[in-house]
């Protein structure tokens, strides 16, 4: 009886810990809604060159402020169909609509993926690791979690330039 016991007690731990361990749009999703702290890492290909900056990502009813702190302050507001830069330094802004930017990574950070998507797939790599891949394939992000929580965000820009951004929820 104890022994039964015991092995009904193993499969419904191993079948929660399954069930946890796997990500699903639904989580990516509601992470992708957090509030952030985050330190990005990014590879030139043409000079080997890594550079980083940091900040922070805010989310609010409206949309979403990434606010970099190093090493230039500048300020990104995406709202609506729209993005206002200001350099802070500087102390110049400019607006420019998302619709004129077609970037994947935009419409991905602000709408979420939708499993029945005709402009992309869904691949999970392992338990702990989704990638968005476009249509014509020339976009690839690859999310990583840890825990059910979002850690590290990985893609290609548009000119070929490889981003890292960790995160770390606020």
């Amino acid at each position: 009886m104890m022994v039964r016991f015991l092995l009904m007690l193993i499969a419904f731990h191993l079948s929660l810990a399954s069930h946890a361990l796997t990500i699903s749009a639904d989580i990516l999703n509601s992470e992708l809604k957090k509030n952030y702290s985050f330190v990005e890492r990014s590879l030139n290909q043409s000079d080997l060159k890594i550079e980083t900056s940091s900040g922070k990502i805010l989310f609010d009813p409206l949309g979403v402020t990434v606010k970099v702190l190093a090493p230039f302050e500048e300020n990104y507001r995406i709202e609506g169909d729209r993005i206002e830069i200001h350099d802070v330094f500087l102390d110049q802004k400019q607006i420019i609509d998302i619709d004129q930017l077609d970037n994947f990574f935009i419409n991905i950070l602000m709408n979420g993926i939708d499993n029945n998507s005709q402009a992309y797939s869904i691949r999970h790599i392992n338990d702990g690791t989704i990638e968005i891949i476009s249509t014509n394939s020339s976009n690839i992000i690859r999310f990583s979690f840890i825990a059910n929580k979002l850690n590290l965000i990985r893609y290609k820009d548009s000119i070929g330039v490889e981003h890292g951004i960790e995160l770390t929820p606020l």
